[in-house]
């Protein structure tokens, strides 16, 4: 039996089912290790919401937190300082390691170390090159990371964008399995289906009068999520006749803006405030398509897995990650250039004069996504851990 240690800045809603379904695999035994846990404030970091996660995060699998020597805990690279994590390694206890990304200390502690013991580990983040760095930075930038990229063992790699940016920095293909971004696309599918039985009263309690075609916007109302070109788009098909509605659903410090808009303009658009995971499938309830329009820094984008496992297709930039592996245009949605709003209110237009291709590219994408899975992620991570030929 393959003995794995895992190492994550904190507990989170998608990484969590993952562990699961790892703890149930009988040829290899995890320990999830965590740096830190946040309370509701650095929960809420961006939506300007405190909360806590409405399921549960830490049961199904072993885990346990490390003494964060941080001064201030949290998830800059400061905010995660555990050198436990160095001496846990150097026991040998565990045949192997998988390490979700390098964006804190705990990570270069725990890569460091297992570099040092020659202890075999696997990388799964989820950087891409989408970043559009200048040519002289991107030529250092390949200077340093060509150095230690190449020197992981696997790549859990989440999508095509990432593999190529892998392979930039050096990185050997043979060595890439496939781990792709998922979310429970069962529990998504089937909350949504039992809230669809109440959409009529769901759409009144959001204002969403009958017969419009919904678009909904979900995240993050900040910068780089560019909320206000959703609005835009949908301002500018509304003023074509066309009977169109957006639900805003989530929370941040764009919230104000977005809403003086709406009232000033007097826009088709309602705002639901921050709703939870057992809340959420409300909205994908209501909705006929997903809007995306972030700009910088959108690695992946987990909002479209959710949708997807609804039937929901999804309208997105060309700078979110998840992009050339979910969004296939014209058949699970359309891909539009970041900031191009008129671009975005085309693809708008086209849903709103035809809800038969939202149907069908809907069910498309439900399709799609059952290659992105828990069970496809799981089938990886032990391929690939096999593929090392671990001796105990």
């Amino acid at each position: 039996m393959l003995r794995v240690g895992i190492l994550l800045t904190h507990p989170t809603q998608y990484h969590s089912p993952w562990f699961q379904e790892l703890a149930k695999r009988p040829q290899i035994e995890i320990k999830v290790f965590y740096c830190f846990q946040p309370d509701s404030q650095q929960q809420g970091l961006d939506f300007d919401v405190p909360f806590e996660w409405d399921i549960p995060l830490l049961d199904g699998y072993p885990s346990s937190f490390l003494k964060n020597v941080a001064r201030s805990p949290g998830f800059n690279f400061f905010g995660c300082d555990t050198p436990e994590i160095r001496r846990i390694i150097a026991s040998r206890e565990f045949d192997a390691w998988i390490i979700n990304g390098w964006k804190v200390k705990s990570d270069w502690q725990a890569m460091t170390s297992c570099w040092k013991n020659r202890i075999p580990m696997l990388i799964r983040g989820d950087s891409n090159l989408l970043d559009h760095k200048t040519l002289h930075l991107r030529a250092a930038k390949r200077l340093v990371l060509g150095r230690w990229i190449p020197r992981f063992n696997r790549y859990l790699t989440v999508g095509k964008l990432n593999e190529d940016f892998y392979e930039f920095y050096g990185a050997n293909p043979s060595r890439f399995f496939p781990v792709r971004h998922f979310v429970d696309n069962d529990r998504f599918a089937q909350q949504a289906t039992s809230a669809r039985t109440r959409a009529a009263e769901l759409k009144s309690k959001w204002g969403i009068p009958a017969g419009a075609v919904v678009f909904l916007f979900a995240g993050k109302f900040i910068d780089k999520k560019r909320p206000m070109d959703a609005l835009l788009a949908i301002e500018r098909v509304n003023a074509k006749g066309l009977k169109v509605h957006l639900l805003m659903t989530g929370d941040g410090k764009l919230r104000s803006e977005l809403e003086e808009y709406t009232r000033r303009n007097q826009l088709p658009v309602s705002f639901s405030g921050f709703l939870n995971q057992e809340a959420i499938a409300e909205a994908y309830a209501c909705a006929n398509v997903l809007l995306l329009p972030s700009g910088y820094a959108e690695t992946w984008g987990l909002v479209v897995n959710e949708a997807m496992s609804c039937g929901i297709p999804a309208i997105v930039s060309d700078r979110v990650g998840c992009g050339p592996d979910l969004v296939k245009h014209g058949k699970t949605g359309f891909i539009f250039p970041v900031g191009n709003i008129e671009t975005l209110a085309e693809a708008v237009t086209l849903y709103a004069k035809d809800l038969s291709l939202a149907k069908s590219h809907g069910e498309n994408a439900r399709q799609q996504i059952q290659n992105y899975s828990i069970g496809a992620a799981v089938d990886g991570s032990v391929a690939a851990l096999e593929s090392m030929e671990l001796s105990k």
